[in-house]
């Protein structure tokens, strides 16, 4: 019947303007046609069935809330496509000015929806087309929304999953799960993986997930069942060659270990071991893909098979376990996923593997280009999935500038080279992040996922406001963005967690370094992020805005207590050895600054407890027990005076507060034993005599000594082997990237004997002198002569006497670990 209406006559009629409109719509649809009319569109939705069954209905109405009561005052009509000829009439009709053939267009997951006063319609080829244009329609309800609209819309990518690190960190219960799951299939998002190395308790070896934080392979059936009620699929996981640690620390499974940190491929036992735990989880999950990861295999080629290894060589030994892993993956009927970076390292394991495998490339910072991580993919023909992150690892709130535009990004770049899918990962490694501090990242992902034409700027965050919280003063996005900008200060450069982490008070009689020169700068941008976060008034979601108050009210805490902390050192050292008249005041100030960490621990743990199972909350509580610890001690002793104040050391106020930025962040190795100095620069085999990365190994007689991270926690004392011994040497080993070659002034602190190597290069240093502090080691003048670059800077401390090192410039020097760099460009910062 519809078929013999003159097309024109009809639009007229409808009056659809061909023009796009800014619909708040997360994530943002291909297409969309305004109408000038109003509409009343309200609350008062209920979904009819016109073209669909009645099953069906109530599966849509059940999952999204929706009624279907006949009465309500705007019913939408519901059809699939070709079930209905006059539905699909009308859909030729309304999509005739976008001159695009809509079956073919939206494919298995786009729809049609109309908003019109005369018609009410919703139309897609699927189910799952159906319950995403829902989802539209939700939103545009929640906003208000009352102009009539037509959408045309599809996904750009097959695949748009969140990887959620539970191994780390933090692991969600069951019912937060849910949440996680429902809140992103409501941004369209089709896919949800966990990063799992040790957190899923299989029934054939039950005994190495923790106690108090697994999920079971029941829960798992679960929550796939779940998943898919909401058209989302749980993609199986678990860590089959690095990263092993967790599991191989357990005495019962450590004979499996190639070395602490990685199974061994070539172990009967370990290969058992795999074979069962990963057909057991194949069963559970019933996606199509399971991600045997296999990332970071930091240790190839350095445990008890290496001379297996050096004879076959690392990509062949790399590749022959990966297709172990393969075999089982498709034993089980399953797509075997992995990790790229390894493959990308050794280019030829990508011509020894089988060539349906989907290999996960991942890169979380912001390049100018990402081809080197898509491009020996697309020259092979193999099929690849790009993975931004929202990066969260270390750090006390997420990177979220460098996620968005590393979202955007590698998206668009993959979308252009033929990417299946984009597989955004959240890692949460340091312990004590909150799943709801990162949904704004969430957001972009799935925004950009869907429609890669969309840009994630101004236009995307009023979206975004609306969508989460509905609301459109704009107050939570720009107090993020307040936060945002401590990560371009030295002392939170990154945002990370070492300020979190480091002592508030000298420990055991030692001396504690207090740069506060960043600290006013600080303490604006965190009160400016609160007065905003009053502003933003959410309606929904609210666990969003607390968690970033909590945040905001940390770091106003941190910043506070080393206010606190120095002013009453500086006035203990101007009252050492007077008579006491009243510390009343000093006690109380101590007291305050106690109760406001008794209280942010309680609230801290009250929100971990919402989202999360007990596993690693100790660790994750350690800051502030350590904290609340020191202020007890301190005020006990100094409720004990009652002569003359004694030196600070002994009370625990041994406290230098100096503006000069100490490097608090270091490699080491050792100690090595020896009568003098070792001769070799960064280790006795040649093969690894280089600039180390952390979990490298150092030779020396024949022992193997780990290249480990280290970070000091007071201040910039280097001092981590207590009693090395006699005749002992320990390296310490950073970078230092400038931009131009310059001839620049360093002091090393030590009380021994040090060497002291820029470029492999011993540097002859001056006389010792002061520091001015009688609690510090004397130092002694360089000049480093540094390349345009980045330079490699080695220590040899004898018998680790305890040691500090700066540099003598007037321009920033920030550090993301143990790479230094002096005026960094704030506008590209280090990704993990």
């Amino acid at each position: 019947m519809i078929r013999g209406i003159n097309i024109l006559i009809l639009l007229l009629s409808l009056n659809i303007e061909l023009f796009a409109a800014d619909v708040p719509v997360v994530p943002y649809p291909q297409q969309v046609q305004q109408g000038t009319a109003t509409i009343k569109l309200g609350k008062s939705i209920s979904l009819k069935a016109d073209g669909i069954d009645g099953a069906m209905l109530k599966r849509l109405a059940d999952v999204t809330k929706f009624s279907t009561n006949e009465r309500a005052a705007f019913p939408v009509n519901l059809s699939i496509s070709g079930r209905n000829k006059m539905a699909d009439a009308l859909i030729d009709a309304y999509t005739t000015p976008l001159k695009t053939d809509w079956k073919t267009r939206i494919g298995k997951e786009g729809y049609v929806l109309v908003l019109h006063k005369k018609d009410q319609l919703l139309v897609a080829n699927t189910e799952a087309g159906l319950f995403y244009g829902l989802q539209t329609l939700k939103q545009l309800a929640d906003a208000g929304w009352n102009k009539e609209l037509v959408i045309t819309d599809w996904p750009s990518l097959p695949h748009r999953v969140i990887f959620d690190d539970i191994s780390r960190g933090p692991i969600s219960k069951v019912a937060y799960i849910r949440q996680q799951i429902e809140r992103m299939a409501s941004l369209k998002v089709n896919g949800l993986s966990f990063y799992i190395e040790h957190v899923i308790q299989t029934r054939s070896y039950p005994d190495f997930a923790p106690a108090d934080g697994k999920l079971t392979i029941a829960d798992v059936r679960e929550l796939d069942a779940y998943a898919a009620r909401h058209h989302m699929q749980l993609v199986g996981s678990f860590q089959s060659f690095g990263h092993f640690n967790n599991i191989l620390s357990l005495p019962q499974y450590q004979s499996m270990g190639e070395t602490s940190t990685m199974i061994s491929p070539l172990d009967p036992k370990a290969k058992r071991f795999l074979e069962s735990v990963i057909t057991e989880m194949c069963g559970a999950f019933s996606s199509p893909y399971f991600n045997v990861n296999c990332d970071e295999t930091f240790d190839l080629g350095k445990g008890k098979s290496k001379n297996y290894v050096d004879s076959v060589g690392v990509a062949r030994f790399y590749a022959d376990h990966l297709k172990f892993l393969y075999d089982i993956v498709k034993k089980n009927g399953k797509k075997l996923m992995m990790w790229g970076d390894i493959a990308l390292q050794h280019e030829e394991i990508l011509d020894m593997l089988p060539k349906d495998i989907v290999y996960m490339t991942w890169e979380y910072g912001n390049p100018p280009s990402y081809s080197k991580w898509i491009d020996p993919f697309v020259k092979r023909g193999l099929q690849f999935m790009v993975c931004p992150g929202i990066l969260n690892t270390n750090r006390l709130f997420p990177d979220l500038a460098i996620a968005k535009a590393n979202i955007n990004g590698f998206i668009n770049e993959g979308y252009k080279k033929g990417t299946i899918g984009a597989y955004t990962t959240i890692w949460d490694e340091g312990g004590d992040q909150l799943f709801s501090e990162d949904w704004y990242g969430v957001y972009m992902a799935a925004e950009k996922s869907w429609n890669v034409t969309t840009d994630l700027n101004d236009a995307f965050d009023k979206r975004y406001e609306k969508a989460a919280y509905g609301t459109a003063n704009g107050a939570y996005v720009k107090a993020i963005g307040k936060l945002l900008a401590l990560r371009d200060l030295p002392l939170t450069y990154n945002m990370t967690h070492q300020i979190w982490w480091q002592h508030i008070l000298p420990q055991n009689g030692e001396t504690l370094i207090l740069n506060n020169k960043d600290v006013p700068e600080g303490l604006q941008l965190v009160n400016e992020a609160a007065q905003l976060l009053k502003l933003a008034n959410p309606v929904k979601h609210l666990s969003d805005l607390a968690t970033l108050k909590y945040i905001t009210d940390r770091y106003k805490l941190i910043f506070d207590t080393r206010i606190e902390v120095a002013g009453l050192a500086n006035w203990y050292a101007l009252q050492e050895g007077k008579p006491v008249s009243s510390l009343g005041p000093q006690i109380s100030s101590l007291q305050k600054l106690k109760s406001r960490y008794v209280a942010m621990e309680k609230d801290f743990r009250d929100k971990w407890n919402s989202e999360n199972q007990p596993y690693t909350l100790d660790y994750a509580l350690t800051p502030y027990q350590t904290r609340i610890n020191a202020l007890n001690d301190l005020e006990k002793k100094l409720k004990t005076l009652n002569t003359s104040l004694p030196a600070a050391a002994t009370i625990g106020l041994n406290v230098i507060e100096s503006d000069r930025y100490y490097f608090n962040f270091w490699l080491l190795a050792g100690p090595f034993k020896s009568d003098t100095f070792p001769a070799f620069l960064y280790s006795e085999d040649q093969q690894a005599n280089h600039p180390p990365k952390p979990g490298d190994f150092a030779q020396h007689n024949g022992q193997q000594f780990r290249w480990m991270k280290y970070n000091t926690d007071n201040g910039g004392i280097i001092n981590k082997f207590k009693d090395p011994g006699s005749d002992t040497y320990v390296y310490a080993f950073c970078t230092i990237t400038t931009q131009t070659a310059t001839q620049m002034p360093a002091w090393l602190g030590n009380d021994t004997a040090a060497e002291l190597f820029c470029n492999g290069t011993k540097i002859t240093g001056g006389a010792f002198t002061s520091t001015g502090y009688a609690a510090l080691p004397k130092e002694r003048s360089y000049h480093l002569p540094l390349n345009a670059g980045t330079n490699y800077i080695l220590l040899k401390v004898k018998n680790n006497a305890p040691f500090t090192f700066r540099l003598g410039t007037t321009e920033s020097v920030t550090n993301h670990k143990h790479k230094y760099t002096i005026n960094a460009d704030q506008d590209s910062h280090e990704a993990d």
